[in-house]
């Protein structure tokens, strides 16, 4: 039993609802293994799930996403637990493709509704860049990640999880919320404290309660979900650039670089430096050629602690050049940290 599943069986017992979403999970994941093709896919496309509790503010991130697609095609899943879908009505459709869950939890369709949207995004003859799925608020965004990876053609890029700032503390207390709340900050790979201009405690006593809870997780503070697109989905096509929230958003900045390599690179030489890059290195997203392997492609995906290396289905780069974006805290930012690998 690992220490986050410890923390999570401490903060209270496991409720009769729980029980019964882990059985609607597992009825997905069958569901998803029964109508997904058994054929490699001709494409890999990138899933991030956004989590919170109910009022965390997904919705409004999801519209910045959608207003600000950074170039993007960005298709968007929208769960909401009650009978009618309010959370889909209040999307924009500025941009992208919008499909709606409204029987409840994404992670408790037993019907398939999930199953059934993700394998029509794959299937499209214009595939999105990009899928988003904005979970229900009392959802474990755990087992939307484990129906949507038993499909081939969906690739988990990371889960982020938005905590409202002014409710933490009594999420945290409520026994009818604990539970819920905590499986959604110990699932994150990011977590975005969101609405922190409302309150009045220091920004790093929030923080230290999150790291009490799920240790080792990026951090982010902000306000109106004002995370920029890249941050978010991250980046393998855009060149060198400066990112900034407005500061009127009290939000913090980031920055971004792109490294390249025409010819193919040694594979322990490249793994070894993005493991090594500094903890302010919150994103890094590449595409690889690597020597001895010139006909195969690889895609590498980091964030926060997660970290996949996997041989892409697609030819995505020219035949021996290699790409690498790297976003981190603009604070914190220094060049020299992120000069190598050598060629």
């Amino acid at each position: 039993m690992t220490s986050e599943w410890k923390r999570a069986d401490e903060a209270g017992a496991v409720d009769p609802v729980s029980a019964k979403q882990t059985l609607s999970m597992l009825m997905g994941i069958f569901e998803t293994a029964r109508i997904v093709p058994r054929t490699s896919p001709s494409r890999v496309l990138p899933l991030t799930i956004i989590s919170g509790f109910l009022g965390a503010g997904k919705t409004t991130l999801v519209n910045r996403l959608l207003s600000e697609p950074a170039g993007r095609r960005i298709a968007v899943l929208v769960n909401d637990f009650a009978a009618v879908n309010i959370d889909e009505e209040l999307i924009r459709f500025q941009s992208g493709d919008t499909i709606g869950l409204t029987n409840g939890c994404a992670c408790c369709s037993i019907n398939g509704d999930l199953v059934n949207a993700i394998q029509r995004l794959v299937e499209r003859d214009d595939p999105p860049d990009a899928v988003v799925l904005e979970a229900s608020g009392i959802a474990d965004p755990r087992g939307i990640a484990q129906i949507a990876l038993a499909n081939p053609a969906m690739r988990l890029d990371a889960i982020i999880t938005l905590v409202d700032a002014e409710t933490i503390a009594e999420r945290l207390r409520d026994e009818r919320t604990r539970a819920t709340f905590v499986s959604q900050l110990t699932a994150a790979d990011m977590i975005a404290v969101n609405k922190i201009d409302l309150v009045h405690a220091p920004g790093n006593e929030i923080r230290d309660t999150i790291e009490s809870i799920a240790p080792k997780r990026v951090v982010l503070e902000t306000t109106h979900g004002n995370i920029p697109t890249d941050v978010v989905l991250g980046a393998v096509n855009r060149t060198a650039s400066l990112m900034a929230c407005s500061p009127a958003d009290h939000a913090v900045g980031f920055s971004s670089t792109a490294r390249e390599w025409k010819d193919p690179v040694d594979r322990d030489t490249v793994l070894r430096w993005l493991r090594d890059l500094p903890p302010y290195i919150i994103r890094a997203k590449g595409t690889f050629a690597f020597r001895n392997e010139e006909a195969a492609r690889y895609v590498y995906q980091r964030v926060g602690r997660r970290e996949v290396l996997e041989l892409s289905p697609e030819t995505v780069i020219p035949s021996s050049e290699s790409r690498v974006v790297l976003i981190g805290f603009s604070d914190s930012w220094k060049d020299a940290d992120i000069s190598g690998p050598p060629s």
